[in-house]
């Protein structure tokens, strides 16, 4: 073993070591990691940068959403038309029904309400977490993809992709409020709750839309890489980090100034779901085609460590813990 392996090693005992005597002291965050070849969930924790688990998923897994207060994690099983949902509190596993190739998937903790986008049927599906059953579908557009749950509004935002447009939907009424045009081919619908605005990533126009929330206004659309994919929002600096899939890029938009300001270049291969980590200083993004995840520094932008995965990560969606 060389010197370098050695001292690897050494400092990964040494930081188990300092979990197991301060857990509760220390601030750690964990990566969830959907990979689509394998059909695994991989659970890679952040402080000491190395994958702890795995967890088989149903077929193909892709799209992910964590509930932090109900430390629950929900799962789209596009091939097996099924979501898995995970309770991080008593590690129990289960699997329901969610229709057809269920893709983009949120959860309205208020009134246990799991919303899945159904891509070839073009509805949302609404499930009901305690009796894990459908209850409603909503149509909207055509091959919906990404969707985001407005806490504070009750509203659902959704990316047809084929329909080139975003639904508006009220989930206390279950119908479409309203749809907007968009660029061609909106996949991913990224937000906060404390943001004003949703991010929709247009793939075939290597573009991201900004949208006001309340009024579904479109605000402006701004060119990045090839096939954007994925958005997150840096609130320290006010900055978007939006994954391109083509050329391997990370495009940083300034929303001070809602330009494209930097393009962080080859990355990695096929970037695709990214999330960022406050605790440990990392902007977090998954590489399908490397099977790897990749950490950033949030400061200088650097990539300090390559994490192996099970096979092709997706992480489509928030994919990061605190634990």
């Amino acid at each position: 073993m060389d010197l370098k392996k050695f001292l690897k090693k050494i400092k990964y005992f040494f930081c188990l070591l300092i979990i197991s005597c301060f857990g509760p002291l220390i601030p750690r965050e964990l990566a969830f990691i959907t990979n689509q070849e394998s059909n695994m969930l991989d659970v890679i924790d952040l402080t000491i940068k190395r994958k702890i688990k795995e967890i088989e998923l149903g077929k193909k897994p892709a799209a992910i959403f964590i509930d932090s207060e109900s430390r629950q994690i929900f799962v789209s099983n596009p091939e097996s038309n099924n979501i898995s949902v995970l309770n991080l509190s008593d590690n129990s596993h289960f699997f329901i029904e969610a229709g057809n190739s269920p893709l983009g998937i949120s959860f309205d903790s208020s009134r246990n309400n799991i919303f899945v986008s159904n891509w070839y049927d073009d509805v949302i599906s609404v499930i009901d977490l305690v009796t894990k059953k459908k209850k409603y579908e909503i149509k909207v557009g055509k091959s919906p993809a990404g969707i985001y749950f407005d806490k504070n509004s009750k509203k659902l935002y959704v990316a047809n992709r084929e329909s080139n447009n975003i639904s508006l939907v009220d989930t206390e009424k279950f119908e479409v409020l309203k749809s907007l045009n968009v660029e061609n081919a909106p996949f991913g619908v990224y937000s906060e709750d404390y943001l004003d605005y949703i991010v929709v990533t247009n793939v075939q126009s290597n573009s991201i839309s900004i949208i006001e929330k309340k009024s579904l206004n479109l605000l402006k659309n701004i060119k990045v890489g090839k096939w954007p994919y994925s958005a997150v929002h840096d609130k320290r600096n006010n900055f978007l980090y939006v994954t391109n899939q083509r050329d391997d890029t990370i495009s940083i938009v300034d929303m001070n100034k809602k330009e494209n300001i930097k393009t962080l270049l080859d990355v990695c291969e096929y970037p695709e779901g990214i999330d960022i980590s406050y605790v440990q200083n990392l902007i977090v993004v998954a590489c399908w085609f490397e099977d790897n995840i990749i950490l950033i520094d949030l400061n200088n932008f650097i990539v300090k460590e390559k994490i192996e995965t099970s096979g092709g990560p997706r992480a489509f969606g928030n994919f990061i813990i605190n634990n």
